[in-house]
């Protein structure tokens, strides 16, 4: 059963495919049209109205009207909170609907669709509350001076988001934003704009006052005059490395502030004590979670040789228990790649890899048929000088690299231009712990692997090195949004 068979069509139809400028949708001046493709299918989808250069200067005019005169900056956390509620409360009432966009937009099977629906729902629920816990120091400085801090708004603030999580990663950055105050120009992917676009629906459902949000669907010019405007006090961005460093070089003109999440090949470590079973599964939740198009996935198995022949024929078991199909069948739990251009470089870089030295457990040939699927790959024998080692491959392939000592795990693990995330597994707790603490990482899980959409919304996300500046989520992704006030008052 095609995606479109299965009836998400309709839902797209009747979306508003337009920006969202200054609290309604509008019909850009110099309308140029782009056709979204149904990865499922390979069939068109819909036709999205992107933003040009007017609609820019129209979003940034209203947001900064917003901030500059408005009341949004400086109503109550409480009454700020109220708004974030009521996003959250708009987006449960439409999961459905929700989840079905994001299911034949961005090509997820239905149950990730629905949990990336779930988890923006707990982000603007946690933001809701979040920023009355966020106020500054008082610290008396004797019986006549009193000197304290203040956290105030960060201004205008402009946000990328990449494709893979659309939903999730436009709540990641407006919830928190709206939570200290700021105001909001959102820019999507290209290739998946659509709940996005639905989320613009449920800010102004919600009572966000016209400018406060913002959305723009739009290419890589957009972004750029985002970045480069000085009106604009700060910008954060998701995607891949490169265009990141772009962005700083673009923002550097006007000194704003700027957030990255960037890259990630992250290592899991798998020592031979440990539960093969449970590592194999989480391999494969991992590298082979939303076809592999995750920033987070832990492609790099770095596996302790004794253990290397066990270890390769429980994850191979584990990958051939997931299932294509079509988007709305409950069973279905692997989707297809964004693109049939995207689906052409990873089988590309696959074949570097083979060409390179490395065996095929399994997978590994692009399938026929309509989609843009392919299958979950598994690498063994990759070196350090393989370039599936090093290189961010962006699809369901993962590789498995021997290690001998404790030691050796760790280098090779720091062996990266990243530092997002990685996995230790191991029965010895004491060993386990010593090298997360080692590994150069802005997240480790032991012995377990949450999913990006499960990403616990009070802890920080983010990583070092050329995985990106900053952190999103918890208390952290506040810092950002807001500016720091001393203030000291002389009480004579």
């Amino acid at each position: 059963m095609s995606a479109t068979d299965a009836g998400p069509v309709p839902a797209v139809r009747d979306l508003r495919l337009e920006p969202f400028v200054d609290g309604r949708f509008v019909t850009p001046r110099e309308r140029q049209d782009q056709d979204l493709v149904d990865p499922w299918t390979g069939q068109a989808l819909a036709r999205v109205a992107m933003a040009g250069a007017a609609e820019v200067e129209d979003a940034i005019c209203a947001a900064r009207r917003a901030f500059d005169t408005g009341d949004w900056p400086h109503l109550p956390p409480v009454e700020r909170g109220a708004v974030l509620h009521a996003i959250a409360a708009g987006l449960k009432a439409r999961l459905a609907e929700f989840a079905t966009v994001e299911a034949v937009n961005g090509g997820k099977p239905m149950s990730g669709a629905t949990r990336e629906v779930e988890g923006a729902i707990r982000v603007f629920t946690y933001y809701a509350g979040a920023m009355d816990k966020f106020f500054g120091d008082t610290i008396p400085l004797g019986r006549d001076l009193l000197d304290f801090t203040l956290r105030e708004p960060l201004g205008v603030v402009a946000q990328i988001v990449p494709w893979n999580f659309p939903l999730l990663g436009a709540a990641w950055k407006l919830a928190p934003a709206l939570a200290a105050g700021c105001t909001c120009i959102l820019k999507p992917a290209p290739l998946t704009p659509l709940t996005a676009l639905l989320l613009a629906e449920a800010c102004q459902a919600a009572g966000a006052p016209a400018g406060v949000v913002n959305i723009l669907p739009g290419d890589g010019e957009v972004g750029r005059r985002l970045a480069e405007d000085p009106r604009i006090d700060g910008i954060s961005f998701t995607g891949s490395t490169a265009v990141g460093a772009q962005v700083m070089r673009m923002a550097a003109g006007s000194i704003k502030r700027v957030a990255l999440e960037l890259g990630g090949k992250n290592a899991s470590v798998v020592f031979a004590d440990a539960d093969m079973a449970k590592a194999a599964a989480g391999a494969v939740a991992s590298g082979f979670g939303n076809a592999g198009q995750s920033c987070s996935a832990r492609s790099r198995l770095l596996v302790q040789r004794a253990a290397v022949p066990a270890f390769e024929a429980a994850f191979r078991d584990a990958a051939a228990g997931l299932r294509t199909g079509g988007p709305l069948d409950p069973s279905t739990s692997l989707g297809p790649l964004i693109s049939a251009a995207h689906r052409a470089e990873v089988d590309r870089n696959v074949h570097l890899a083979l060409d390179a030295g490395a065996t095929l457990v399994c997978g590994g040939r692009m399938p026929e048929g309509e989609g843009f699927f392919y299958p979950p790959t598994i690498l063994s024998q990759v070196g350090a000088d393989n370039p599936a080692f090093a290189r961010e491959i962006f699809g369901p392939v993962c590789s498995v690299t021997p290690f001998e000592t404790e030691a050796e795990a760790v280098a090779l693990a720091n062996d990266s231009e990243y530092g997002l995330n990685g996995s230790v597994w191991s029965r010895d707790i004491g060993q386990a712990l010593r090298v997360a603490r080692a590994m150069r990482t802005g997240m480790v899980a032991v012995n377990g692997l949450p999913s990006a959409s499960k990403t616990s919304v009070f802890a920080p996300f983010g990583g070092y090195k050329r995985s990106g500046i900053g952190r999103e989520l918890g208390l952290n992704a506040l810092e950002f949004y807001s500016e720091i006030k001393n203030v000291i008052v002389d009480l004579t």
